[in-house]
């Protein structure tokens, strides 16, 4: 039977998919989700009821082959199966059809109840009275355990002892909207209890007002500041008060926390207990529990009672002015316990105070010992001592390089210390590096003002402010700072994308010193700082020497192929589009490989990172049904709580933690011993960040596990080129994982690197190996490709290539940029003009016995005048301010920089004449010298003078690097750098000396003399591999080496070597007789 009105009867034949016997199945034509199917029977029949029990068991039956086809489509997260029977139940087409809706993570807010969102009120009854967590608890991304029962059937006195108040606290706090506390004590142990709850709510937007009392001192003024930090940076509302009790005992204790989720909106517990772990998590503590639902008029006298005590006239807001006035005036009591009575203590200090008698008091507010000072551990102290010196040579800027793990914020929080900082500023790229950072100097500098600048504030009262790059490297934001301002800077990490930005900072501020750092083991990133910070390298120590000294532990690190075709997903910008990447990697074939990779290879602590909230949602569901104990944490309103996901995994009642953009840094997470890496990394930093997380030590981990995929993408290289200490260059990678192979690599003690066989032939199919001749081109467009901009001269030159080579097939370093599109406008106009272009093709060119020309021209930069006229006297300034950042550039000049008229002569006499004279510049004047006054002998647009500065700056800023790095001026004593003669698969190379006693040895492409023949070496991490003349491609090292030293050049017993002298500026390779040792 049929119906001609029916759309099912006479369906279009495009979306019948499926035929049995007595049903049909269709794409949906009004689909709710990608993949929505119905199943239909062939006879007109209106409803379920009306159907034969042949073609309900058909129906039920054919859901099995719907659910195949669509997975043979799309890659859904669960299902709905749906029929509407009758018009109240939004049946339309009364021809009974059975829905099949596939579902996605994030496809409605909250998914909770399924089909029970037909009557939405009711949808999700995990969410009634007061909240039943034991069924929370049960969702694998929410993760949420604890004490926090269906309040209508449970006990309302939390008694203390087996049942503390903590749990019941941390529990509501991680669901709470809002939270009102009134205690009379707050204490740190307290703080450390609740602190990442509290950080928690926060920063999902929520409210916490929080008032306590100065009664008698106990309220421990570090932790009021504590307090304070934990509102820096989050999107939540905290406000801070504090009852000045002047001789009136202050005793309230009330817990207060809005869910507007829950029938009457929320719980309340009053009672004993202060804000301290002793009276939180030890004591015997009763305090009564107060539910809206049961008691609303008790509910809402607590509630009343807080009001009217939080705007007291005698509260008044905590900041860190009343904080350093209450430290300095506090007078905490000194606490005698007579043996006759253990139960009770007497306090001395109010019956001198206050004249009365002695008073008995519970004996949970004893003031708590102060925790003791951080101490830096060896590496630190060592890193220390070298900042210390660095210092005494007179340098003002410095760079430290501390593997991942070994604490490089804690160091600047000792140094600046140590050096008497009384104004810190503190960069970084992300906001919750600044937040953990925060935390550290708080333990260092615990009565400190420290501040997050969110541009808009200055926060002038700050002792330590903190701010990201993106912000404060704007032009407005930095105008508005006094360049004099603060003592010391740190900047911690470099970000390619936001290099002019850093530039921009350095060149505003003038601290008394400038701390670099970076965890990077190479100057790749790490490089660009250095830069930053005159090329002066103060201290370095890498992996090897942390897991040899006992503060790392050993990693076993396993590299498996991803089967996730990247060549699909769109790359922009240096990075993967988000929703298409999420598409690709959370899907059911590779959730079920990354469990085969977790049972195989993962210990008892697992911290996975995922791509996006999504991924990192699908990847608990699928672990949690696979008997998993797993949970989410990210930044969404889906997520787990922070805090106590977090114990719940350091106590074992989690195995996995699936985490995006969290975790990354400061967070201490000593018991991880696994890593999964289910994402790509585009930036070195943060695949470094996300691999230390588990390299603490801990007791009962021998070492830590990491899964790391591998996909076919040229970014994955980031991997095992940061992996293994490597620079960009293809040439050293794939000797690299030749040595991975066949375990000839040298890793650090008790470590491990396995490749998957597919894995390497994925990477060995990435790496290209450009002819000399392209090398730059090759390196050039790969860091475009990864950075979304071009890479400057001082970049390059830091990677290991020379920009001057650029010169030969394109004419100059500015026209290499112009035949690759990557120059301006502004900036071809600029080249455009004769004199200006002819200038910048110089200025790559010209000699450079001393620094003395370049840091002329960077003072007049500096003044706004090149081109332009510039007054001698404020030359000078300008010269002496740049040469008195480096301890060499001082030693270089050779003149006392603060004897101004001594150093003009030095200026009128070298650098002035040099470029009047037409000195190293073809015999071409571009300035002149008259009457005092030193200026440029051409002139610019004023629509291009900034582009000509930002190009300009740009060579001079590779030539000071290029300079600072020649090995006389690193090693005024020797520069020679000994290198003994080995093999590597049957060729002899060169093995480098240590670089940490030589840190100054070059890194890549290196012009070197041979026999007086110009060559180039690559100089690796350890060791210079290939040799080659100009204008080829040919390696000839084994050749030059067997022609000195004969068929048994590095061959084990042998003792033969060589030696790189510097001589005139350039490097010369010769032999060493062997007598000489």
């Amino acid at each position: 039977m049929t119906e001609k009105s029916c759309p099912f009867c006479s369906p279009d034949d495009h979306r019948v998919f499926y035929e049995g016997k007595l049903v049909f199945a269709l794409w949906d034509g009004f689909p709710v989700a990608p993949g929505h199917a119905l199943l239909v029977p062939k006879r007109h029949v209106a409803t379920w009821f009306d159907a034969t029990p042949e073609e309900r068991e058909e129906l039920l039956a054919a859901t099995e082959v719907v659910r195949d086809h669509i997975l043979s489509h799309f890659e859904p997260a669960g299902f709905n199966l749906g029929i509407n029977i009758g018009t109240a139940a939004g049946q339309t087409v009364f021809h009974l059809h059975l829905h099949v809706i596939p579902r996605y993570h994030g496809d409605v807010e909250d998914p909770t109840g399924g089909v029970r969102n037909v009557i939405p009120a009711k949808a999700n009854y995990l969410k009634r009275p007061v909240v039943e967590m034991d069924a929370i608890a049960k969702s694998a991304h929410r993760g949420i355990t604890g004490p926090f029962l269906d309040l209508g059937r449970s006990e309302h006195l939390v008694s203390g002892g087996d049942d503390p108040l903590l749990p019941h606290l941390q529990t509501h706090l991680d669901v709470s909207e809002r939270a009102d506390m009134a205690v009379a004590f707050i204490l740190e142990s307290g703080i450390d209890l609740l602190e990442e709850h509290l950080q928690s709510l926060l920063d999902r937007g929520g409210r916490v007002r929080l008032l306590t009392g100065d009664y008698l001192g106990i309220t421990d003024p570090i932790a009021l500041s504590r307090l304070l930090d934990l509102c820096e940076g989050a999107t939540g509302q905290f406000e801070l008060r504090v009852f000045e009790s002047r001789g009136v005992s202050f005793h309230p204790k009330a817990y207060i926390f809005y869910i507007d989720t829950v029938p009457g909106g929320g719980v309340a517990y009053v009672g004993s207990s202060n804000l301290s772990g002793q009276a939180l998590a030890e004591g015997i503590e009763w305090n009564y529990r107060i539910v809206p639902a049961e008691s609303h008029k008790g509910f809402r006298a607590v509630t009343a009672a807080f009001e009217t005590l939080f705007c007291h006239a005698r509260t008044r807001p905590v900041d860190h002015v009343w904080i350093r006035q209450y430290q300095e005036s506090r007078r905490p009591p000194c606490i005698n316990v007579p043996p006759s009575n253990q139960g009770e203590v007497i306090l001395e200090e109010a019956q001198r105070n206050w004249g009365r008698l002695p008073v008995s008091v519970p004996a949970e507010i004893v003031p708590e010992d102060a925790k003791p000072s951080p101490e830096p551990h060896r590496i630190q102290r060592e890193a220390l001592e070298a900042l210390a010196r660095t210092r005494a040579e007179g340098n003002q800027a410095g760079l430290v390089v501390l593997a991942t793990g070994l604490g490089k914020t804690w160091l600047a929080a000792f140094d600046s210390v140590r050096f008497g900082a009384g104004k810190v500023l503190f960069v970084a790229h992300r906001e919750e590096i600044l937040r953990q950072a925060l935390k550290t100097f708080r333990r260092i500098r615990p009565f400190a003002a420290l501040g997050l600048y969110n541009g808009t504030e200055k926060l002038p009262g700050a002792d330590v402010l903190f701010a990201s790059i993106q912000t404060l490297g704007r032009t407005n934001h930095l105008r508005s700072f006094d360049r004099n301002l603060f003592d010391y800077v740190v900047i911690d990490e470099f970000h390619h994308a936001s290099a002019r930005s850093y530039q921009k900072l350095i060149d505003h501020f003038q601290p008394a010193f400038l701390l670099g750092l970076t965890a990077t083991p190479e100057r790749t990133d790490g490089g660009d700082l250095l830069a930053l910070c005159a090329e002066n390298l103060v201290y370095r120590c890498d992996l090897v020497e942390g897991i040899r000294d006992g503060l790392l532990c050993p990693f076993r690190y396993f590299g498996v192929p991803d089967e996730v075709d990247y060549s699909n997903i769109p790359w922009r910008s240096g990075r993967f589009n988000e929703e298409a990447l999420t598409r690709a990697v959370a899907t059911k074939r590779r959730a079920v490989n990354a469990l085969e990779q977790y049972r195989s290879r993962a210990g008892r602590r697992t911290l996975a990172f995922c791509c996006s909230q999504r991924h990192a949602d699908f990847m608990a569901d699928y672990f949690t049904n696979q008997g998993v104990r797993a949970a989410s944490v990210h930044s969404g309103p889906q997520t787990a709580p922070r805090g106590g996901t977090l114990k719940r995994l350091t106590d074992g009642e989690l195995d996995v933690i699936f985490a995006v953009d969290m975790f990354n840094e400061g967070v201490d997470l000593p018991n991880v011993d696994t890593v999964m890496m289910l994402r790509p990394t585009e930036s070195r930093i943060l695949w470094l960040q996300q691999f230390g997380r588990g390299l603490r030590v801990a007791e009962g981990k021998d070492y830590l596990r990491v899964i790391d995929y591998i996909g076919n993408h040229r970014s994955f290289l980031l991997k095992p080129r940061t992996l293994l200490g490597l620079g960009r260059g293809d040439n050293e990678l794939s000797m690299a994982l030749e040595a991975v192979q066949n375990g000839t690599f040298d890793l650090p003690p008790g470590c491990e690197v396995t490749y998957e066989l597919e894995a390497v032939d994925v990477l060995r199919a990435l790496i290209k190996m450009p002819p000399a001749h392209e090398a730059l081109r090759f390196w050039y467009e790969d860091f475009k490709e990864n950075n979304d901009r071009r890479p400057t001269a001082v970049e390059a030159f830091h990677e290991g290539y020379n920009p001057r080579s650029a010169r030969k097939n394109y004419g100059s370093w500015f026209r290499f940029l112009a035949a690759m599109g990557d120059l301006s406008a502004d900036e071809r106009n600029v080249l455009e003009n004769s004199r200006a272009g002819d200038f910048l093709d110089i200025l790559e060119t010209t000699p450079m016995s001393r620094s003395f020309k370049m840091l002329t021209l960077m003072a007049m930069l500096n003044e706004g005048q090149l081109p332009g006229q510039i007054k001698v006297e404020r030359l000078v300034e300008g010269f002496a301010q740049l040469a008195l950042r480096s301890a060499t550039l001082r030693t270089d000049v050779g003149v006392d920089l603060q004897d101004r008229a001594a150093l003009r002569r030095y200026l009128e006499r070298n650098p002035i004449e040099a470029w009047t004279g037409g000195r190293g510049t073809k015999r071409k004047s571009f300035f002149s010298y008259r009457d005092g006054v030193f200026g440029a002998t051409f002139t610019l647009e004023d629509a291009i003078r900034a582009a000509f500065h930002e190009l300009a700056r740009e060579i001079i800023d590779w030539r000071l690097a290029e300079y600072l790095q020649r090995p006389s001026l690193s090693n005024p004593v020797t520069s020679d750098i000994l290198c003994r003669v080995s093999h590597a698969s049957g060729r002899p190379i060169l093995f480098l000396p240590d670089r940490k006693i030589h840190p100054r040895i070059p890194l890549g492409w290196t012009e070197v003399l041979v026999e007086g023949e110009p060559c180039e070496a690559n100089f690796v991490k350890v060791a210079v591999n290939v040799l080659r003349r100009r204008d080829s491609a040919k390696n000839v090292l084994s050749e030059i080496l067997r022609r000195w030293f004969g068929s048994d050049a590095g061959r084990p017993g042998t003792n033969f070597q060589v030696v790189f002298r510097e001589s005139d500026g350039s490097l010369i390779l010769e032999p060493i007789e062997s007598e000489r040792f």
